[in-house]
């Protein structure tokens, strides 16, 4: 993988392990890291070269692009050809955009993309103005005040409910890698990749031809409806993992490991 889309941290986050298998390119979610994915390897019999970049704005990765254009032709461009590509949340937003990018001549063929709790981009100017204004202030928030408290704020959202049932040392876990980040280049995330940012990628998805698989977790139900909303098998496929929630890297990693290695068989 190119390292065009992050200059500043090593990617490669795993040799091939077993059989080996096709590339995996694993794309964290907001306020995440490359290790958000290593329970979901540990579960993998095996595979090819993993490589898990940093988002900009995360880790040692700087905030740049400056443009959701720009980042999804970034990571498009560095993917490798007959790759498996799958994304968190966040990631999971910006991996369908290059999944979908990625179908045009001049990008490499993906073999396949999992979409772990992945929107597809707002349907309406008001949905998207509305959105804007929210995305402006949690920006702000990041840029003026403690990361302790945004971090608190983003973790008694409704959507993470279903995590008050894991473990307190796995809470404490996930909970300390956010606080690690730098504010102000997490900032990026909203400027830059919020959802008032994204495309509504409906129509592309209505006609495209490739393997993307949406998994969330059933007591997602906004995500789960969005995924039933685009399903069009055998190309575009939604699957629901029983008892868990929107992060399903944390709630459920075996079943995100299921979905990968079905994705990296030949179809």
């Amino acid at each position: 993988m190119s390292e065009a889309f992050d200059d500043q941290a090593p990617a490669l986050r795993r040799p091939p392990r077993g059989g080996g298998g096709p590339p995996l390119v694993l794309l964290h979610g907001f306020l995440g890291t490359p290790a958000a994915w290593d329970a979901v390897l540990d579960a993998l019999p095996h595979h090819g070269p993993v490589w898990c970049p940093w988002l900009p704005g995360h880790g040692a990765a700087p905030p740049r692009p400056g443009s959701w254009g720009a980042t999804v032709t970034a990571l498009a461009q560095a993917l490798p050809a007959g790759a498996v590509l799958a994304g968190y949340s966040l990631g999971a937003r910006l991996a369908l955009a290059a999944a979908l990018q990625s179908a045009t001549p001049l990008q490499a063929t993906l073999q396949a993309t999992l979409l772990v709790g992945g929107h597809v981009g707002l349907a309406s100017a008001a949905e998207r103005t509305e959105r804007a204004l929210q995305d402006e202030g949690r920006a702000a928030a990041l840029r003026e005040g403690d990361i302790a408290d945004f971090v608190a704020a983003w973790e008694a959202q409704p959507l993470f409910a279903s995590q008050q049932s894991l473990a307190p040392a796995q809470q404490a876990l996930q909970r300390n890698a956010r606080l690690s980040h730098d504010p102000r280049a997490l900032a990026w995330a909203f400027d830059i990749a919020g959802l008032a940012r994204m495309p509504d990628l409906r129509p592309t998805l209505a006609t495209a031809r490739q393997r993307l698989h949406f998994l969330t977790g059933a007591l997602d139900t906004r995500f789960g409806a969005l995924a039933d909303g685009v399903a069009r098998p055998p190309w575009v496929t939604h699957a629901r993992v029983p008892g868990a929630g929107h992060n399903l890297l944390l709630e459920a990693p075996a079943a995100v490991a299921a979905s990968l290695q079905a994705l990296m068989e030949k179809p």
